[in-house]
């Protein structure tokens, strides 16, 4: 009996235990499903194409100037360095100009005397002349004054002539930014020599970009200026950016076969994220047709299955399928499983399951 008795008890104390340690699980249970997982969510939207054509292509400023000197001579000042902003006018290389500057002084001292010639000679061919007029002097001598004053006058226009490019020269010893910008290159330092041609300091207007890129020549009559091109540039952020074809080279490079395009990014506040130099593609899609493209790290998968999460009405991650296409970069196009206006979850990593109840940020 005794027996019996502790037979049931212990029974009746496992059975306790069980519906205790079930309470417990379906509390937890609870309390887990109704934890939020915090997700960003995106809508579904229809872009062109990015299965067209697709060309490297770089971030490059409207205003760009390539500044360099007509003088050979040694660089005494380049205060600038890559990066700094400058206005329209501010110093950006000096070159020596000791030598120019003697030529001048001299020139000045030519000058002098030969306007004081000049002066002389004309006084000469005015009373010659009205003798001449006169009867009172011959031909000859008419003649002969009249040759003067022309030599006299070609010597002066001969020394202005020089002192206008003595004083461009000294104005080349200066080179100052052409208008408001960033400084973009240098490729000299104080002590360096600059020739004429050379380079010595970019300056770009950081304000104003363009997408530029080049085009095959079997590629190239596909391309129409004016139509909508999409632009990737990934140290940017950025992907498939609606842009438009504003420029198509007449003339292709002789040895690489290649046509120069540029195209716009209208939206400002892109602009504005943009850096000169940037590496960027170009995407073109001649039919213009559209397809429907999400972030890779949107896709989900399990197995041999590709799939998304989507939103119940309730908040609730809802697993689907999908079928996907083209991959562009960041990219991804959906052919099947997800349908324009439809939202889904960015970035599930690897903490959603289905379900799991969502806050939407």
């Amino acid at each position: 009996m005794n027996k019996t008795i502790k037979s049931i008890s212990g029974i009746l104390t496992m059975l306790f235990a069980i519906n205790l340690l079930s309470g417990c699980s379906a509390e937890e249970s609870t309390q887990t499903e109704q934890t939020a997982t915090d997700v960003e969510v995106r809508t579904a939207e229809s872009s062109p194409s990015l299965a067209g054509l697709t060309f490297p292509a770089s971030v490059e400023s409207v205003n760009r100037a390539n500044l360099s000197t007509i003088v050979m001579g040694t660089v005494s000042s380049a205060p600038v360095t890559v990066g700094d902003r400058v206005q329209k006018g501010d110093v950006l290389v000096r070159i020596k100009d000791d030598q120019i500057l003697a030529q001048k002084s001299q020139l000045e001292a030519n000058m002098v005397q030969a306007k004081a010639n000049l002066e002389n000679t004309e006084k000469n061919y005015n009373r010659i002349s009205n003798l001449y007029a006169e009867e009172s002097a011959t031909s000859k001598e008419l003649d002969d004054i009249s040759t003067m004053y022309e030599i006299a006058k070609a010597n002066m226009e001969a020394l202005e002539a020089r002192m206008n490019e003595v004083n461009e020269m000294l104005e080349y010893t200066t080179i100052r930014a052409p208008f408001d910008g960033i400084v973009s290159r240098k490729y000299v330092s104080e002590g360096d020599m600059a020739s004429p041609g050379h380079p010595l300091v970019s300056v770009s207007d950081p304000s104003s970009v363009k997408i530029t890129a080049s085009v095959a020549e079997n590629q190239i009559s596909q391309m129409e200026e004016g139509s909508t091109v999409s632009v990737t540039i990934t140290s940017a952020g950025l992907s498939n950016i609606p842009a438009r074809l504003t420029a198509i080279s007449e003339a292709g490079d002789p040895m690489s076969r290649q046509f120069a395009i540029e195209a716009i990014i209208e939206d400002e506040s892109i602009n504005e994220q943009l850096k000169v130099g940037m590496f960027a593609q170009i995407h073109a899609n001649p039919d213009q047709a559209e397809s429907l493209y999400i972030p890779a790290s949107a896709i989900v998968e399990r197995g041999q299955l590709t799939g998304i999460y989507t939103l119940s009405d309730s908040n609730r991650a809802v697993l689907r399928w999908i079928r996907i296409g083209e991959r562009s970069g960041e990219m991804v196009e959906i052919i099947s499983g997800l349908s324009q206006g439809e939202q889904f979850v960015a970035d599930p990593g690897q903490s959603i399951r289905q379900g799991q109840l969502l806050s939407v940020r």
